[in-house]
């Protein structure tokens, strides 16, 4: 069963079902007319994300949480990567429940959104992530960070930023991703393997990034980028017994990691 879980951030996932008391999907189908679509992207709405982290059961989510020096420079679609990863990197503290991590975040989704151009959009919601993460009101972190999120999203179509759009999406799904392979590689389950049965939702994520005109994927970091999709789509595929294999988790352990860690260095 393909699920896919991570498009924009890994616990976006928290945000939807289990938030509004709602039977969540078992997967996502991409033909699914109620999919919000975003030119060529497909970004789940909260209530179409099946809440499936509890599955894995109680895991080292902190263990996840890196605190690390963010340098901008002048590439606006290296930003727009960065803004992904950082918003699911604020749904990973928030399931840590790491009050300064989260506050951390929250002042960078700020300062990544004005280098994007967006910032006057998000202010209020990066104030109420960090003033809702000094009194440990996680379930208002992870409405506003998904609210940072669509609005974001929004913004930057309205302006259209169209390609920036989606590379939001892969950042988001990236770092979710990386964290959830890093979990299982620590603590691998064929349940738990499931989880990263993607193949649909990353060629989907290769093909959007594919048509990205020249000009918003120039450089060595995005050769990288299509090069970890590419790869990912075929180990994202589960075997004759319906898993993914622990040697398959490690190998996209490793690839995410190697691409996250060239997204976050200049």
């Amino acid at each position: 069963m393909n699920r896919p879980l991570f498009l924009a951030s890994l616990l976006l996932t928290i945000t939807g079902s289990f938030a509004l008391g709602q039977e969540a999907p078992a997967k996502i189908n991409l033909q699914d007319p109620d999919l919000v679509m975003v030119e060529s992207s497909v970004i789940p709405i909260p209530l179409e994300i099946f809440a499936s982290l509890d599955k894995l059961g109680a895991q080292d989510w902190a263990g996840q949480v890196e605190s690390r020096e963010i340098l901008l420079d002048t590439n606006r679609s290296r930003t727009a990567l960065l803004f992904g990863l950082v918003v699911s990197e604020g749904f990973i503290a928030v399931q840590a429940q790491d009050k300064e991590a989260v506050r951390r975040i929250g002042r960078e989704v700020l300062r990544l959104a004005s280098s994007l151009g967006v910032a006057g959009s998000v202010e209020g919601h990066a104030n109420a992530i960090v003033n809702a993460a000094g009194t440990a009101e996680w379930s208002i972190v992870r409405s506003e960070l998904d609210k940072t999120r669509q609005t974001v999203l929004t913004k930057m179509t309205e302006l259209r930023d169209d390609q920036l759009v989606d590379l939001v999406s892969i950042g988001g799904w990236l770092g979710g991703t990386q964290a959830l392979a890093s979990v299982l590689q620590r603590n691998y389950s064929i349940e738990g393997s499931d989880l990263l049965n993607q193949p649909d939702l990353v060629k989907q994520l290769k093909k959007s990034f594919d048509v990205l005109p020249d000009r918003a994927k120039r450089g060595k970091l995005f050769s990288q980028v299509g090069k970890t999709l590419e790869h990912l789509e075929s180990l994202m595929k589960s075997d004759e017994t319906g898993a993914i294999s622990e040697g398959k988790v490690i190998e996209i352990s490793l690839s995410t990691k190697n691409l996250v860690e060239a997204i976050y260095d200049i």
